[in-house]
């Protein structure tokens, strides 16, 4: 088997089979499926050994003693599977049936990749699909190679499949150089981290693209947010340490990023963390019937950063696909 599918869960119970389902429908079978458990206080583990009892396949479930989060798991996982391959499955999301066969025909036929991955679009808990999506990523070779000349970050959807050994060469996830406790910043945009330092090796003529076509269904949750400030700040992380490994610097750590912000500079990022907020938030109110509040969080994010809802509709409304 050259494919290993990875599914990191915590407290996952009430999920996790209908993930797990999604799986055993995939049309190709020839992969290792490895569920790293992120010391759940539920039942999700005895949930995923029920389901295999009912449905027999290959699976290995590895239990955690400690709470450690998402970017430990990850990278736990990067470094215990053996396959040439990896790629992980959100615990409350549905892969589509081809998703596995359709990204390995076309990584495995050319060395040059190290990365594919595909769009997704928005579901409900029933796998009902909505509006929107995540319609990101270069399709071409010839794309992906402008943006990582131009040193700029890698946004892909989590389900991509990647050159593990290619993975661990650029450092796997990152986990060093945080603050300890919380917010858990090492867990914020850990993907874009590992795949825009994945990226620096167009250099070897390694490429990353995606195939337009929806093969995942993303579960969206709606509610009300005031956490986009972590997001964005570990974001900016990743594009400073992009551009200082392209310069032959030495990355900083988030820690030392974190301290070099300049007042204005935190200022500014707290400006796009509120646009981020209110804008989700709006669109929450508008689609439950509270206009003239949704209408003016939508106009607050517009007046805190005018290109953010621009970049909404261009990443996840589907108006605009390449």
């Amino acid at each position: 088997m050259d494919v290993t599918v990875a599914v990191c869960m915590w407290n996952a119970e009430k999920t996790i089979e209908s993930t797990l389902q999604c799986l055993l429908n995939q049309t190709m079978q020839d992969f290792n499926l490895l569920i790293v458990d992120d010391c759940s206080t539920d039942g999700s583990v005895e949930c995923v050994e029920r389901f295999f009892v009912k449905h027999p396949r290959q699976y290995e479930v590895v239990r955690q003693l400690e709470n450690q989060g998402i970017a430990y798991e990850r990278n736990f996982a990067l470094h215990h599977a053996r396959t040439k391959y990896l790629i992980f499955i959100d615990s409350d999301d549905f892969p589509l049936p081809q998703l596995v066969e359709k990204e390995y025909a076309a990584i495995s036929c050319d060395q040059e990749l190290t990365a594919v991955s595909s769009w997704s679009q928005f579901a409900d808990a029933n796998c009902n699909r909505m509006r929107g999506g995540l319609f990101i990523g270069d399709t071409t070779k010839e794309e992906f190679r402008k943006r990582a000349e131009a040193d700029k970050r890698i946004f892909l959807p989590i389900q991509t499949l990647f050159v593990r050994e290619d993975a661990i060469r650029v450092g796997g996830f990152r986990l060093d150089g945080f603050p300890e406790g919380k917010p858990r910043y090492r867990d914020f945009c850990e993907d874009l981290d590992l795949w825009t330092r994945m990226s620096d090796l167009y250099v070897e003529g390694k490429y990353i693209i995606v195939l337009p076509e929806v093969l995942y269904l993303y579960r969206k949750t709606d509610g009300l947010s005031s956490n986009h400030f972590n997001m964005i700040i570990k974001m900016e992380f990743v594009k400073v340490n992009v551009r200082r490994r392209r310069k032959g610097l030495p990355e900083l750590t988030f820690m030392e990023y974190y301290d070099s912000l300049k007042p204005e500079e935190l200022a500014r990022l707290k400006k796009d963390s509120s646009a981020a907020d209110c804008l989700r938030n709006g669109v929450f109110y508008v689609r439950d019937g509270k206009l003239l509040k949704g209408f003016r969080l939508i106009a607050e994010s517009v007046w805190n950063n005018p290109t953010y809802i621009f970049d909404k509709i261009m990443a996840n409304s589907g108006l605009v696909k390449k």
